[in-house]
């Protein structure tokens, strides 16, 4: 199956390689995807240091696919990690703010004096 589509303005084919195998993808942004393909990169580094420490070397019977899988769960964790900690400063903020905006009184104590009102 293809798509045969005209491509949208803007939009280029970029090759991106991870770990070794390349993909041609069409993209707008292609400094956001080199930067996603470092961030994917360093996982998959990072996951083969944990294996090499645990075990000396990734696990025999792992496979490219499962490797991939276990680097898409890792990331995704991360992420979800991330979006769970930025929702609490959110509610953290809109606490703090609630509690800042209800010492406000609604009504002035006592008239401000204008500029000009000062006896002279």
């Amino acid at each position: 199956m293809s798509c045969s589509a005209a491509p949208l303005p803007g939009v280029r084919p970029v090759t991106v390689t991870v770990l070794g195998r390349s993909l041609q993808i069409h993209s707008d942004q292609p400094e956001t995807l080199a930067a996603a393909a470092r961030i994917l990169e360093d996982t998959f580094q990072a996951m083969d240091s944990q294996c090499q420490l645990r075990w000396g070397s990734v696990p025999k019977g792992l496979d490219t696919p499962s490797w991939y899988l276990l680097g898409a769960l890792n990331l995704a964790h991360r992420v979800a990690r991330l979006e769970q900690e930025a929702t609490q400063h959110t509610h953290n903020l809109e606490q703090t703010l609630f509690k800042l905006l209800s010492d406000v009184p609604d009504e002035p104590s006592a008239p401000v004096p204008s500029l000009d009102e000062d006896g002279d």
